[in-house]
Protein backbone atom coordinates (compact mmCIF):
# COMPACT_ATOMS: atom_id res chain seq x y z
CA UNK A 1 0.00 0.00 0.00
CA UNK A 2 1.33 3.39 -0.97
CA UNK A 3 0.72 6.24 1.70
CA UNK A 4 1.79 9.36 -0.47
CA UNK A 5 2.69 10.05 -4.52
CA UNK A 6 6.15 10.36 -3.59
CA UNK A 7 6.31 6.14 -2.69
CA UNK A 8 4.10 5.27 -5.60
CA UNK A 9 6.53 7.09 -8.36
CA UNK A 10 9.52 5.57 -6.76
CA UNK A 11 8.06 2.48 -6.92
CA UNK A 12 6.65 2.82 -10.64
CA UNK A 13 9.74 4.27 -11.89
CA UNK A 14 11.63 1.62 -10.69
CA UNK A 15 9.88 -0.80 -12.08
CA UNK A 16 10.10 0.90 -15.21
CA UNK A 17 13.50 0.72 -14.90
CA UNK A 18 13.73 -3.02 -14.81
CA UNK A 19 11.27 -3.14 -17.60
CA UNK A 20 13.48 -1.45 -19.60
CA UNK A 21 16.58 -3.28 -18.91
CA UNK A 22 15.26 -6.90 -19.51
CA UNK A 23 13.55 -5.09 -23.13
CA UNK A 24 17.07 -4.33 -23.84
CA UNK A 25 18.73 -7.91 -23.16
CA UNK A 26 16.19 -9.88 -25.07
CA UNK A 27 16.47 -7.87 -28.09
CA UNK A 28 20.15 -8.22 -27.55
CA UNK A 29 19.77 -11.38 -28.08
CA UNK A 30 17.23 -11.73 -30.41
CA UNK A 31 19.55 -9.50 -32.77
CA UNK A 32 21.61 -11.84 -32.24
CA UNK A 33 19.87 -15.06 -33.10
CA UNK A 34 18.42 -13.10 -35.92
CA UNK A 35 21.95 -11.97 -37.49
CA UNK A 36 23.65 -15.55 -36.89
CA UNK A 37 25.88 -17.09 -39.36
CA UNK A 38 27.54 -20.33 -40.27
CA UNK A 39 30.83 -19.28 -39.84
CA UNK A 40 32.61 -21.92 -42.38
CA UNK A 41 30.20 -20.50 -45.25
CA UNK A 42 28.52 -16.91 -43.91
CA UNK A 43 25.51 -18.08 -45.11
CA UNK A 44 22.45 -18.44 -42.37
CA UNK A 45 22.44 -21.56 -40.29
CA UNK A 46 19.17 -22.43 -42.10
CA UNK A 47 20.16 -21.30 -45.41
CA UNK A 48 18.81 -24.54 -47.42
CA UNK A 49 15.34 -24.46 -46.05
CA UNK A 50 15.02 -20.94 -46.49
CA UNK A 51 12.16 -20.11 -49.85
CA UNK A 52 12.35 -17.48 -51.71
Amino acid sequence: MFYTLYEFMVYTKSLTYILMGVTLVLFVCFFRFITARDERSGRPDNWKELKF
